[in-house]
């Protein structure tokens, strides 16, 4: 385990598990949802499930992972078989550096393709910095996708903020209330006539995922309910590299591996839409096409901030919030 820390934030992340981020923290409780159960047996200690999905989800705790080369389902590209939400995700990394406040790990796929991971906090303000490129290590044109899945606990009355009216589409398979049809932020239709306020985190048992796409800035910010002066937390990130937000709400499932366990909230900077994985996505024109020996970067931030009852009007890379 790898563990950082500065004056304002205190990281841990597992170089073991694709880097995943098991616990930030500002002086508090986790920013992060993360669970620490041990059914279902995970596929490390137990044969296999079938699909790379479910084995995939056997070693999910929640957390933050980075989704490399793919996002969503499955993909067979050229032959080869890419897994569920890239295997990446969850593989074990080459830890390049470490230090007080940073790491640089690395990371390969099936594809030829490594991914170099740079995590940073920030000296000044409760900030963690992510900074990735991606190298196409073999003799001809590679595609794949990109994108990071970090949770947080789905605490009811908690507030979402984003800029302007994006466009809403819903995940036909997995619709929570919601009617399958496109819509605009903040309010979308529901199968029992009414609207929803995406805005707004609900307390009932349900699972859905809209699509936010159309964004005009990279940044999402999750707020406390009203009254409430908790910790508050946003995203900035690289428009470019991710220009689609995945709002997925899994509260009390009870289906596998969750079981009816958890609450929690995905806000996930994504570079397709929706989830049906590489091959799909590659086919609509959302993948991204390096060259052999060519690069591209993208970077994401993560900065805490107290509770506010005023909605989010910005935050920049730096991690600096505006309010209005």
């Amino acid at each position: 385990m790898i563990n950082l820390h500065s004056p304002f934030l205190r990281v841990e992340l597992d170089p073991d598990r694709g880097g995943e981020f098991r616990s930030i923290s500002a002086g508090g409780a986790n920013l992060l949802a993360w669970h620490e159960w041990d059914s279902p047996l995970s596929v490390d200690d137990g044969p296999r499930y079938g699909s790379t999905e479910l084995d995939w989800l056997s070693r999910y705790h929640a957390g933050w992972q980075v989704l490399f080369p793919n996002a969503g389902a499955e993909s067979v590209i050229d032959g080869v078989p890419v897994a569920f939400h890239g295997e990446t995700s969850l593989a074990r990394l080459t830890v390049l550096s470490v230090e007080d406040a940073s790491c640089t790990l690395r990371a390969v796929a099936r594809l030829p393709l490594e991914l170099t991971r740079t995590v940073r906090l920030a000296t000044d303000r409760a900030a963690l910095y992510v900074e990735e490129t991606v190298t196409c290590v073999g003799a001809r044109p590679v595609q794949f996708i990109w994108g990071h899945h970090p949770t947080f606990p789905a605490v009811a009355g908690s507030r979402i903020d984003l800029p302007g009216a994006p466009a809403v589409e819903v995940e036909p398979a997995s619709t929570g209330p919601l009617a399958a049809v496109a819509g605009t932020w903040p309010h979308v239709a529901r199968r029992d006539g009414g609207t929803e306020d995406l805005r707004l985190v609900p307390a009932d048992d349900q699972v859905r995922l809209t699509y936010q796409t159309g964004l005009t800035e990279g940044w999402v910010a999750l707020r406390p309910p009203t009254g409430d002066e908790g910790q508050a937390l946003g995203l900035a990130w690289d428009l470019e590299a991710f220009p689609h937000l995945w709002v997925w709400l899994q509260n009390a499932d009870p289906g596998f591996p969750w079981y009816g366990r958890a609450r929690m909230l995905g806000l996930e900077p994504q570079r397709s839409w929706p989830f049906d994985g590489l091959a799909p996505a590659r086919d609509r024109g959302q993948a991204f096409t390096l060259e052999p020996g060519e690069s591209v970067s993208s970077w994401i931030t993560l900065t805490a901030f107290p509770g506010t009852d005023a909605p989010v009007t910005g935050i920049t890379r730096e991690g600096v919030v505006t309010t209005g």
